[in-house]
């Protein structure tokens, strides 16, 4: 491998490692109420924000009204006793050759006590998703292009997935649409492979 084929391999891995770090810092955000910080966190030219049910948001306006306006309907000062965990989990980015876009598939793990199950009580629950990104450099920074996450479920703690799969369901005020696909368990659809096999190709 000449000099410029190492250069190009270690700016290819430089930016995996920076859009592993940005999927990251989304999620604590998200978890800690920062969602202003989180807006910043999305291109200027966002295609949109999709979150299992809860519709459709389109362009970087759209991220904002999801964010500030229905994540963070509660302000600073969520219900008592709420509590939201997203880890972020098994990620795969790809970077496109060009190197200005990429593309990252991440399982979402949740652990909350959520406030919208029974209102005013919030309730220990699970949930699990997939996500589905992509993204844009500029200006030598990464950011979302685009942010979708099927929701398989959000379940009660003490009833289970197979039980009752999904609670709190519905669309989100201020969407720009209905959801494009949400499949939740227990029929739930595999949400396509950004990517092709690494050994076939195919």
């Amino acid at each position: 491998m000449n000099s410029e084929g190492l250069e190009a391999r270690i700016t290819r891995l430089e930016d995996i490692e920076e859009i592993n770090k940005l999927q990251k810092i989304y999620g604590y955000y998200l978890d800690n109420g920062m969602y202003d910080k989180a807006v910043d966190l999305f291109s200027d030219n966002t295609d949109s924000v999709e979150v299992g049910d809860r519709g459709v948001f389109l362009g970087k306006e759209g991220a904002r009204k999801f964010l500030l306006g229905y994540m963070g309907r509660y302000g600073n000062t969520p219900p008592p006793g709420t509590m939201l965990t997203h880890m972020q989990l098994q990620g795969v980015v790809d970077v496109d050759p060009g190197g200005n876009t990429a593309k990252g598939r991440w399982y979402c793990w949740m652990i909350q006590a959520h406030p919208s199950i029974e209102p005013g009580v919030p309730r220990a629950a699970w949930g699990f998703g997939v996500y589905e990104n992509e993204y844009v450099k500029e200006d030598g920074k990464w950011k979302f292009k685009k942010l979708y996450c099927n929701i398989t479920f959000r379940t009660p703690y003490e009833d289970g997935w197979v039980k009752t799969p999904v609670v709190a369901e519905g669309r989100a005020e201020g969407a720009d649409g209905p959801p494009t696909a949400y499949s939740p368990y227990p029929n739930q659809k595999l949400v396509p492979f950004h990517w092709k096999h690494p050994v076939t190709g195919e």
